[in-house]
């Protein structure tokens, strides 16, 4: 692993600076020192910069696939900015990105902003209840009608009844709940609330931005979230699996109930990747409306993790809409590097806890990519 050169890219609003070190360290730790390194640093003999923005959920897969991408290509460097998924898509929006990264489909106000995009998944994950209660290392149950009652603020104490009764052989602190959530648009708060949302206890509905309660703290980003749930005492909060892995110590995370498989399920790469399994027929990546209603919740299959989603890259399928700001080179560059995400790119998501596409959704991703144009023309050959 070379001495990183230039200087630390940053975007207003969040640093991703504390986090990258985090998992640098786990990487090394991991057996993986030399093949991922968190991509932060301008390199002086790179001569092309694609940019992109938006999911802190897929990060750390995409920083993985930016360096593993870079030193096949060194001509070519990703400047890839954790911000958020709203704020990523608005970036594609501006035309200031090559791409966006999102855990949700594009609304129908995202689609008017960006018309004529193309959504292609680049990877599946999960979303896990992140707790920090003294003395209780691991084993909390939770099912979603409790979890809706928590994060909505109906349930205030972690001794509650409703929380007990899930979890007879532990003794639970009469401490207040302290819920942690996202401060910015997120995916990752986009799908955490649509799985609230099969409680008819939540009421407060599917969005990247939720109104929560008034006693909740709010963090950028996945690595806000994990931060505060790990120096908070009796704190509770939802982030993306490897975030609560990779974080030091451990955020210890709650098994979710399952009425499908009639038991609590452990967050886990093999759990998540039952609740791929059985991917419904998808649309194609340009028909931004009809992903609307794709998602992985509440998986049908026995020890299926019931919190798992999409992450997508957004891209405009005609890249003329640039102008002279981008050129055909560029666009060639972009659709390979896009085509490496979908297939070379896979390799770095069992390591970091992701699901490697199956071959079927690498087959729609395909499509999308060979639908991309410039001046009219197909891009990738």
């Amino acid at each position: 692993m070379g001495t990183p050169q230039g200087a630390i890219v940053r975007k207003s609003g969040i640093s991703v600076t504390v986090f990258a070190v985090s998992l640098i360290v786990v990487a090394v730790g991991a057996g993986l020192g030399g093949y991922f390194v968190p991509k932060l640093f301008q390199s002086s003999s790179s001569n092309l910069t694609l940019t992109g923005a938006g999911s802190t959920f897929v990060y750390p897969l995409i920083s993985a696939i930016d360096t593993n991408y870079t030193a096949i290509n060194p001509h070519i460097l990703i400047n890839y900015q954790a911000v958020g998924s709203g704020t990523g898509i608005n970036d594609l929006s501006a035309k200031t990105v090559e791409f966006g990264a999102s855990d949700a489909p594009l609304s129908s106000t995202q689609i008017q902003g960006a018309p004529n995009t193309v959504t292609i998944p680049d990877t599946i994950g999960a979303v896990v209840i992140g707790y920090n209660l003294p003395g209780i290392a691991s084993g909390l149950q939770l099912n979603v009608s409790v979890a809706a009652q928590i994060f909505n603020g109906n349930i205030k104490y972690w001794n509650a009844s409703e929380i007990q009764a899930l979890n007879p052989t532990l003794t639970l602190p009469y401490q207040p709940i302290t819920i942690v959530h996202r401060s910015d648009s997120s995916g990752t708060t986009f799908v955490f609330s649509g799985w609230l949302t099969s409680s008819p206890d939540w009421g407060l509905g599917q969005s990247k931005t939720i109104s929560w309660p008034a006693s909740a703290i709010g963090a950028n980003g996945n690595p806000g979230v994990a931060a505060v749930v790990q120096g908070t005492k009796y704190a509770v909060g939802y982030v993306e699996l490897d975030y609560a892995l990779s974080a030091s110590p451990a955020i210890t995370y709650a098994n979710i109930w399952s009425s499908s498989s009639n038991a609590f399920i452990t967050p886990t790469l093999a759990s998540t990747t039952l609740a791929a399994s059985n991917i419904p027929s998808l649309p194609s990546g340009d028909n931004a409306s009809a992903w609307q209603p794709i998602n992985l919740l509440n998986s049908n299959t026995q020890g299926a993790y019931p919190i798992v989603t999409f992450s997508y890259i957004m891209v405009f399928k005609e890249l003329n809409v640039y102008g002279s700001a981008m050129s055909l080179t560029t666009a060639q560059d972009l659709v390979n590097f896009l085509w490496f995400v979908v297939h070379q790119g896979q390799n770095q998501a069992t390591p970091l806890d992701y699901v490697a596409l199956p071959a079927n959704v690498v087959a729609n991703a395909e499509a999308s990519i060979n639908s991309i144009t410039y001046n009219g023309a197909q891009v990738h050959s």
